[in-house]
C-alpha cells in the first residue's frame, strides 16, 4: 500500500507533464501564440490541468472520506487558524509589493500604478480581471498542487523537502508560458533569458511559504492554495501589468528570488523545516 501511494505522485506529476504538453503543443508548432481563439483555448485547457488530475487522481486513490475532506478543505475557511491563515493569504503580496519597489530603486525607475488605476476606473474590466485570476490562475492549479500533491510528499518526506520537490516540478510546469507570445511570462524575456533561471528559483522557494500555511491551517487548499496563489498574482499584476501589456523593472526577477529566500529562512529557523509547524521561540534545525 505504501508502495502504491508513493507511485501515485509520480503517476501524476507525469500525467501533468504530458496532458499539458499534449495540449500545449499545437501553439507551439503553430507560431502564433496567443493570437488565435484556437490557441487561446488549448493554453486555458492546460491551465487547468494540475487541478483536473488532481481531482481525478484523489477520487482514484481515496475513499469517500476522502473526498469529502477534499472539498471540505477547498470551501471551508479555518475559523481557528485565521491568523496563520490572514498571515498566508498577505505574505505573498508583501514579497511581490516589496521585491518591486526594491527593484524600482535600483534601477531607478519611478513607481508605476498606471494598470491598477485603469482596472479600477473600469469595473467591469476589473470583474473580469478578478475572473480570470481566479479561474485560471489560482483554481486552475492549486487543487492538484497543494490539493493532492503536497499531501501526499509529505506521507514520504519532510516539509521542506516536500515543498522544493513539488516547487521544482511547479516551476518547470511553466515553462511553455515561456514559448508562447503573448502570456506574462514571454514578456519577461522568454525561456533562454536569465529572468526564466529566476522564475525557477522564485516559485520553488515560494512553495515552502505555500506549504507553511498550509500546514498551519489545517491542510486549508482553500487558503494555502487558492487565495495565496490568487493574492500573489493580483498583486503583480496590479503592479506590472498582464499578458502582452506585462512589464517590472529590470531588476525585479533578480531580487523577487532574494525576498523570498529571507521569508523561507526566517520561517524554517523559527518553525523548523520538518513539519513548519513548531511553535516559535527558539532557533531549529533545517530538518530535512
Amino acid at each position: 500500500m505504501k508502495k502504491q501511494r508513493k507511485l501515485d505522485i509520480w503517476l501524476y506529476f507525469g500525467a501533468v507533464y504530458v496532458l499539458s504538453a499534449i495540449l500545449c503543443l499545437p501553439v507551439l508548432l503553430s507560431g502564433r501564440g496567443m493570437s488565435t481563439l484556437p490557441n487561446t483555448i488549448l493554453v486555458a485547457l492546460m491551465t487547468f490541468v494540475p487541478s483536473g488530475m488532481g481531482i481525478l487522481f484523489t477520487y482514484l486513490t481515496r475513499g469517500p472520506e476522502g473526498h469529502r475532506d477534499f472539498w471540505q478543505r477547498v470551501f471551508h475557511w479555518p475559523r481557528q487558524q485565521t491568523k496563520p491563515a490572514l498571515a498566508g493569504i498577505l505574505i505573498l503580496p508583501f514579497n511581490v509589493v516589496t521585491a518591486y519597489l526594491l527593484a524600482s530603486f535600483l534601477n531607478e525607475q519611478p513607481i508605476s500604478l498606471e494598470y491598477a488605476l485603469r482596472l479600477f476606473s473600469d469595473w467591469k474590466a476589473l470583474l473580469g480581471f478578478l475572473f480570470v485570476e481566479v479561474t485560471f490562475g489560482a483554481l486552475s492549479e492549486e487543487l492538484g498542487w497543494r490539493g493532492f500533491a503536497l499531501d501526499e510528499l509529505q506521507s514520504r518526506w519532510s516539509a521542506l523537502k516536500s515543498s522544493l520537490v513539488l516547487g521544482v516540478i511547479w516551476a518547470f510546469w511553466h515553462t511553455p508560458a515561456f514559448l508562447i507570445p503573448g502570456l506574462s511570462q514571454y514578456e519577461t524575456g522568454g525561456l533562454f533569458s536569465w529572468n526564466y533561471f529566476f522564475f525557477v528559483i522564485s516559485v520553488t522557494l515560494g512553495s515552502v511559504i505555500h506549504t507553511w500555511a498550509y500546514n498551519n491551517t489545517r491542510r486549508s487548499i482553500l487558503v494555502a492554495g487558492l487565495l495565496m496563489h490568487f493574492t500573489q498574482n493580483v498583486a503583480m499584476i496590479f503592479l506590472g501589468g498582464i499578458f502582452d501589456d506585462f512589464k517590472m523593472p529590470p531588476s525585479y526577477w533578480l531580487v523577487l528570488p532574494v525576498t523570498t529566500l529571507i521569508i523561507v529562512m526566517l520561517l524554517v529557523g523559527i518553525y523548523g523545516g520538518r513539519t513548519l509547524t513548531r511553535r516559535p521561540g527558539r532557533l531549529t534545525s533545517l530538518g530535512f
